[in-house]
């Protein structure tokens, strides 16, 4: 239906049902993108990582191994603690830079004003 001019009530009833219709049938296309996107995000991230990963020949092998991989339980939980235990071994170091450097800080103010007194 194309647009029209609105000049009159009735016409504005036309114009309101004419947009509601396009407004159902772009809800209608958008639902069936993400639905689109839902099933496919997966192996999307994989071809914008490593393109064409999943039609090759060993490398194919290799993406469906990390296909498996990913949907098992038992990997992801193994991954989630390597990246828990990377992140606290991180943590740690940098309270422990930070303390230290803390410290060192105190020190030095604590040797200045013992210099200064003497």
């Amino acid at each position: 239906m194309p647009k029209r001019k609105v000049t009159d009530f009735a016409s504005l009833e036309l114009e309101i049902a004419r947009l509601e219709n396009r407004k159902r049938m772009l809800e209608g296309e958008l639902e069936y993108r993400v639905d689109y996107f839902k099933d496919n995000y997966k192996s999307m991230a994989m071809n914008s990582l490593v393109p064409g990963l999943q039609k090759s020949g060993v490398f194919g092998a290799v993406g469906n191994i990390a296909k498996l991989a990913w949907s098992s339980t038992g990997s992801k939980n193994v991954l989630k603690n390597v990246a828990m235990t990377a992140l606290e071994f991180v943590a740690v170091r940098f309270g422990i830079k930070l303390f230290n450097k803390y410290t060192h800080r105190r020190k030095k103010k604590r040797a200045d004003r013992e210099a200064g007194e003497a």
